[in-house]
């Protein structure tokens, strides 16, 4: 009996002890799984904000696998109640554990917490329409990786798997108006367990954890069907309630406004006749409002060209005009790039299929270290000059491109290329062949027969041709024309 009693005694008075302990918080700055961007030394200050309950001194330490990387450290002194700060020095790599503990005047740990599966690395932002946000079959997708993480559409970190975007997480309006939370769990978990939205994302940061040895997240903001009027900056301020606001909203919870740069990928919903004439001013607007609401004014931007479509007919010369745009846009939007997608599968009449959205990745990610790391593989196939020769066997048109890695290949037959009679004229039945130059593998050559007159060259005319020019590095050549053939 006696020995029930002094059990029952203990047992309350651990109770008591756990009630009474001066308990130490993290409740903002820092959030597991969270990747940190780190510096251009490769470090980073890893801020934290919370509580405790008694006063001390908040200490801190960074512990790696089975190793101490950043010994303790005095973070703030709190007299109880709210403390900050920050632990310098963090270098690229993770996972970290970040280990924090409260010792009062005599030195005596009072309260200890941690902040787990942290990393240091590159963030970058996910932005766009539908191609970004998702839409490839589930069938071989990227299988999840320990370095990537990702910051989902609900505002929390963690390890990033397909589908990065799900809309219906959400609490921002523009993403998800839902009249009861019932409605919005059915639609997530519709969402998640069914066949569609493989992206390009996860792709592109496993690349560049390959390449580059550096964590990566994933700031998930795409939103399918959405145009440049949606994505308009000066709806800023609109919060949640739009797009661009939204995006910002979400940079500044990821951990603030530093990220490595900006992927993306849209241009669809402005092939009309309404959105095309003002795509590139647009584009230009955004992107300059990126850099100045991020306060890097050399953020680098990359981007595809949209591809193929299966749509009406009538839709094709606005279709072309954006992809004209887009190519244009490279010395606008500078440091960046544009990636082509016309060469690539579709799953459906206008989304990129899984196995291209991986191509996707790779190249973007190309595109990255290029300009990031000195990565050597360039950006691929880009127009230098146009020439006629003639020959004993037809007319040529010489198609001569810089930016090559290695030599210009095809799959098969070279195709994609095309004739019209002036810039408005339907395809002209006069090219009987297209190849690469044997003589030099930067040239592809255009064999025709008769030259129509005012002649332009194409290269993806339409909205679904089939095309097949990418070099050694498969870095596609881009949709261009119409190019006046002198």
């Amino acid at each position: 009996m006696r020995c029930a009693t002094r059990t029952a005694l203990l047992i309350v008075c651990l109770c008591l002890a756990a009630i009474s302990a001066p308990a130490l918080t993290v409740q903002s700055g820092l959030a597991p799984y969270q990747v940190v961007q780190c510096d251009g030394e490769g470090k980073a200050a890893l801020s934290l904000a919370g509580g405790s309950d008694a006063a001390g001194t908040i200490q801190a330490r960074l512990v790696g696998v089975q190793k101490e990387v950043l010994p303790w450290t005095d973070l703030a002194k709190t007299p109880g109640g709210a403390w900050s700060g920050s632990l310098a020095g963090a270098p690229v790599g993770g996972p970290y554990r970040v280990e924090l503990r409260l010792k009062d005047d005599a030195g005596k740990t009072l309260e200890q917490t941690a902040v787990a599966e942290v990393l240091v690395g590159d963030v970058w932002v996910l932005a766009g329409q539908s191609n970004m946000q998702g839409v490839g079959n589930r069938v071989n997708v990227e299988e999840p990786h320990p370095q990537v993480h990702t910051f989902a559409m609900n505002y929390e970190w963690r390890l990033a798997q397909e589908p990065l975007h799900t809309l219906a997480e959400s609490p921002d309006a523009v993403h998800a108006n839902f009249k009861t939370d019932e409605d919005r769990q059915k639609a997530i978990s519709d969402w998640r367990d069914g066949h569609k939205g493989a992206g390009l994302g996860m792709a592109f940061a496993k690349e560049m954890v390959k390449r580059t040895g550096r964590p990566v997240g994933l700031i998930a903001s795409a939103h399918g069907g959405t145009s440049m009027a949606q994505w308009d900056p000066a709806l800023r301020d609109k919060g949640g309630d739009s797009l661009y606001g939204s995006m910002c909203k979400q940079v500044l919870a990821a951990g603030g406004k530093k990220v490595r740069g900006v992927l993306w990928y849209q241009g669809e919903s402005d092939a009309n006749k309404d959105g095309q004439p003002v795509y590139r001013e647009k584009m230009k607007q955004l992107v300059a409002a990126m850099r100045d609401d991020s306060g890097i004014a050399d953020l680098p931007f990359y981007y595809v060209q949209i591809g193929r479509f299966t749509g009406k007919a009538d839709s094709f010369p606005t279709w072309n005009a954006i992809q004209a745009d887009e190519l244009a846009l490279e010395a606008d939007l500078a440091p960046g790039a544009l990636t082509p997608a016309v060469d690539l599968s579709l799953n459906d009449g206008i989304h990129a299929g899984t196995a291209g959205l991986k191509t996707l990745g790779y190249r973007l990610a190309c595109l990255a270290e290029h300009d990031l790391f000195g990565g050597k593989t360039l950006r691929g196939p880009r127009l230098e000059k146009v020439e006629i020769a003639g020959t004993p066997y037809g007319g040529q048109v010489r198609v001569k491109f810089n930016s090559v890695n290695g030599a210009l290949t095809s799959a098969g037959r070279l195709s994609g290329f095309s004739l019209s009679e002036g810039p408005d004229g339907p395809d002209m039945p006069c090219i009987f062949n297209q190849e690469i130059d044997p003589n030099d593998p930067t040239v592809a050559i255009v064999w025709f027969d008769k030259l129509p007159d005012n002649a332009q060259l194409w290269y993806g005319r339409g909205l679904n041709p089939y095309c097949n020019l990418s070099d050694q590095a498969n870095m596609a050549a881009p949709v261009m024309g119409p190019i006046p053939v002198k």
